[in-house]
């Protein structure tokens, strides 16, 4: 498996991942016609990242599991530095896990400082999670942020996503700036409630066939710039809401903040910690938090991972995955092939994502995304814990509405192939050189 291209789509009954890996890639031309395929091979990066651990929390053990793979460049042309980071820990009866998504040249900097920030924060401020868990979020995401601009890492066109999810004797907790996400898995009271998803046959997307049904509870909510609510704020603060044009001036990839008459930042999200430039335009590193209530009768576990995830798989497809394979997983390994014998079930999701961005290489010939996640495992352990079940109350969170915008940036950026439409931030080195330039004589204008 992952070593061929346009496999015929089936159920994944066994998991393997192959480290060398070969592609046809489309050659196009300005038009986007494919005119030819070339023949492309390279090795896989194994984790940079990855850990296992079981916690003793509220009278039962939960186990949880994390991966990193490193994005890059199939081509080899171009090193490109991983960006992504995760923790989780624990402290009297409450877990904390935290995965950041860092963007732009300072990106894996930015995301290490707020690791290593909400970490702290939590082992010193652990009470005030117990006593009022939403605010604690919040204090723990913009005070990261603030510090975090003063700590002298440069940030003008550098952040990271961020999300935060607790358990404790009060429940689920969870906060997130940008679109980095978390979602629940939990048993259904009525089986008939839930309904199995028909998939088409598609290259590299191979459906996984649950052994049982899940309902899916989302913990938190993308933040996107074309979100109305976000898309006002934006606007009131001078910021403008475009997409990236092609050459031949049609806009692509997704919506992006710019500054008025600016070739930067190009954020593709509404919120984050650091981007300075960003900030001064509307996006704010304000969290949006959710509390809800844990039924360890129902509840079967919570998935933390950054976009190289969630732009290849659906949230259905990511519970259905770590259902059919978590319990036949091991606690660690990095060697390949990679399976379930020598690898934890983070690995594993982080693998069939990284397999799915195969489909969109012979397609686009982009860079992979980084790619991370952190399983946690509710029910790993017997709970004790009783409540009663005629209360289960049906759990949502707000939903933004999404703005169909149809400008895009004409006449400032061409597409360039391998990157800018799928990255957080249209970061190509050459735009960033001219953003630095362009700040310095801002400065000096106003000096």
């Amino acid at each position: 498996m992952g070593n061929c291209c346009g496999q015929r789509a089936q159920y994944l009954d066994d998991l393997e991942y192959k480290q060398i890996i070969q592609l046809r890639i489309s050659e196009k031309d300005r038009t986007g016609k494919c005119i030819g395929r070339y023949t492309l091979s390279f090795s896989l990066l194994p984790p940079s990242d990855q850990s296992c651990m079981i916690f003793d929390l509220l009278n039962t053990k939960i186990k949880v599991s994390g991966c990193i793979l490193p994005g890059f460049d199939p081509h080899g042309e171009c090193g490109k530095e991983c960006q992504d980071s995760y923790a989780f820990t624990s402290k009297e009866n409450n877990f904390f896990a935290v995965l950041l998504d860092g963007h732009g040249k300072e990106g894996r900097k930015v995301s290490q400082f707020c690791k290593n920030y909400m970490i702290n924060y939590f082992y010193k401020n652990y009470e005030l999670f117990e006593q009022d868990p939403q605010s604690a979020l919040e204090e723990v995401i913009e005070s990261c942020d603030n510090e975090l601009l003063s700590n002298g890492i440069e940030c003008n066109l550098s952040g990271t996503t961020a999300v935060v999810v607790i358990i404790n004797t009060l429940g689920i907790h969870a906060g997130s700036v940008g679109d980095s996400r978390s979602i629940l898995a939990s048993l259904p009271q009525d089986i008939n409630d839930i309904t199995y998803t028909q998939y088409k046959p598609a290259p590299f997307k191979r459906p996984v066939k649950p052994i049982r049904k899940l309902n899916i509870v989302p913990l938190t909510i993308d933040q996107k710039p074309n979100h109305e609510e976000e898309l006002k704020r934006i606007h009131k603060s001078g910021g403008v809401v475009e997409k990236l044009s092609d050459n031949m001036g049609r806009p692509v990839g997704p919506y992006r903040v710019w500054k008025r008459r600016s070739n930067f930042p190009g954020l593709a999200m509404s919120r984050s910690i650091g981007d300075s430039i960003a900030h001064s335009v509307g996006v704010i590193s304000s969290p949006i938090t959710h509390s809800f209530p844990l039924y360890t009768t129902y509840d079967q576990f919570i998935i933390l991972a950054s976009d190289g995830i969630w732009d290849v798989m659906e949230n259905l497809e990511v519970v259905n995955l770590i259902e059919r394979f978590r319990c036949s997983c091991q606690n660690s390994g990095k060697e390949y092939p990679a399976k379930t014998s020598n690898s934890t079930i983070a690995r594993l999701l982080c693998e069939e994502a990284r397999y799915r961005w195969f489909g969109i290489i012979e397609d686009d010939d982009v860079m992979i995304d980084d790619i991370s996640c952190i399983v946690i495992e509710l029910s790993y352990g017997e709970s004790v814990l009783k409540f009663d079940e005629r209360k289960v109350e049906d759990r949502k969170i707000d939903k933004f509405r999404s703005i169909a915008i149809e400008n895009a940036v004409k006449g400032q950026m061409g597409v360039v192939r391998k990157d800018p439409t799928r990255g957080s931030m249209a970061s190509e080195l050459r735009v960033i050189e001219e953003a630095i330039v362009e700040i310095q004589s801002e400065e000096v204008t106003q000096k």
